[in-house]
């Protein structure tokens, strides 16, 4: 006689298989996740190796922000090649790095040719225009971090951060993230940094640091033009208060 399998060592296998699926599934999950957060990473290493040619080939000097009334290089046209990515294409040759691979809404931005490419990156406005002379500690200053795709708001498109605006402070409306910046790596951001290295940071770290914010460096070296905002401004985004202003300063 040949022997069958019993309905109840069938469901056994089935149940045995659920299980291994439950376990084995996540971790699937959180490899490709993990692969993901390298090449974002590998991005950002690619755009610090780009700035400190831009700076190195520009007396020292970080890129401006266009079309800005407090740039501590004058108010300059805002067109498609004073964008600050566009400004730092000569020296990567590729629009490619611009691109978190874990960005699902990343934005369409101009280039110099009059399309448009994918950009999950920008820029911390705090260090716009500055010198390397005028920057304490390089290797704590964020020049370029992610951000998010869209907010309560909708889409956003920015293309710098603003701490004292609240970009950098808990989202008021989804306290599981920080606002503008893109915590979306298991509640980490990549950043490249003014000295050119790259690294994984969490927004509960910067927001503790002045350096990090970018506060520290704002404050040593406030931006131009009449009336401009402060480490001790009050924001103008309901809910997002200004990280600068949660530290003493002399």
């Amino acid at each position: 006689m040949r022997r069958a399998f019993t309905l109840i060592e069938l469901l056994v296998v089935i149940a045995i298989i659920a299980i291994l699926a439950a376990i084995l599934f996540p971790v699937f999950a959180q490899a490709k996740d993990a692969a993901k957060k390298t090449v974002c990473l590998s991005n950002m290493k690619q755009i610090g190796t780009a700035t400190q040619l831009y700076v190195n080939d520009y007396d020292d000097r970080l890129f401006y922000r266009a079309n800005w009334a407090y740039s501590r290089s004058g108010v300059i046209p805002q067109t498609a090649a004073n964008r600050w990515w566009n400004l730092m294409m000569p020296y990567q040759k590729s629009y490619d790095i611009f691109r978190c691979p874990s960005d699902e809404l990343p934005s369409n931005s101009p280039n110099t040719t009059g399309g448009t490419y994918a950009r999950s990156f920008i820029a911390m406005v705090v260090a716009e225009s500055l010198t390397l002379g005028q920057v304490d500690d390089t290797s704590e200053t964020l020049i370029i971090t992610e951000k998010w795709g869209r907010d309560f708001n909708g889409v956003i498109n920015d293309s710098w951060i603003e701490p004292f605006a609240g970009d950098l402070s808990v989202d008021s409306h989804d306290r599981t993230r920080t606002y503008k910046v893109a915590d979306r790596h298991s509640k980490h951001f990549n950043g490249s940094f003014f000295d050119s290295h790259a690294k994984s940071l969490t927004g509960d770290a910067v927001r503790a640091s002045k350096d990090l914010t970018g506060c520290e460096v704002m404050y040593r070296n406030p931006f131009g033009g009449t009336n401009p905002p402060t480490v001790n401004s009050v924001s103008n985004v309901a809910g997002q208060p200004n990280v600068c202003s949660a530290f003493t300063w002399n």
